[in-house]
């Protein structure tokens, strides 16, 4: 069975240090990251406080900057496409001297 929210949602494959592919899970701490159109939802099975979340356009613009808490509960970022030649490109989350990033499904 399919629940028409989650669909669409595809995930985001993230690395850290640009080599290394992580696998989510709790021994580790690594968050899952979805993408739904305008929609980034992002969850992790610890609890990370003051994640710095950075996603950007394929110029490297800044298109949405924020300072969460991660969980259990995922935290939804709405990030809509400003227009045809801007789309959000890549999502970079620090935390605890850690820089995860990954590339959003074009």
């Amino acid at each position: 069975m399919c629940v028409s929210a989650y669909c669409n949602k595809s995930s985001v494959e993230l690395t850290y240090d640009n080599t290394t592919i992580i696998r989510h899970g709790h021994p580790h701490a690594i968050p899952v990251v979805q993408e739904d159109g305008d929609e980034v939802t992002i969850k992790c099975d610890s609890t990370l406080l003051d994640v710095d979340i950075v996603i950007r356009d394929q110029y490297g613009n800044i298109m949405n900057q924020s300072t969460q808490t991660i969980g259990p509960d995922e935290i939804r970022i709405y990030v809509p496409n400003t227009d045809v030649d801007c789309e959000k490109t890549t999502i970079d989350l620090y935390y605890d001297r850690k820089h995860l990033s990954g590339y959003f499904n074009e």
